[in-house]
């Protein structure tokens, strides 16, 4: 039996109309309807923040979100903001 995932538990109650899958060291966000991959958010150690990331078909790789550096998200408005950015209603190639 495996150890329970709190982290995930969290991720899963604040995004409740996607499917929350534990990849590696972050979380990656799934349309439930398609499972493709939406987002991803990796926990910061140490906070209670979140890091952000889209999929950059430019760089075929998950990338950070922000303009400047990492940001370091509330899991509540690293869920706006996958709700309501249009970049994350885009078809991801992974």
């Amino acid at each position: 039996m495996s150890k329970p995932d709190p982290v995930l538990a969290q991720i899963a109650a604040q995004f409740t109309h996607h499917n929350v899958e534990k990849s590696g060291s972050a979380y990656t966000i799934l349309d439930r309807r398609s499972s493709n991959p939406i987002a991803r958010l990796r926990p910061i150690p140490d906070t209670d923040r979140f890091e952000l990331f889209y999929w950059s078909n430019v760089k075929d790789r998950w990338t950070t979100f922000g303009n400047i550096r990492r940001m370091k998200l509330m899991l509540t408005s690293a869920h706006e903001i996958v709700e309501n950015d249009p970049m994350f209603r885009v078809p991801r190639g992974r």
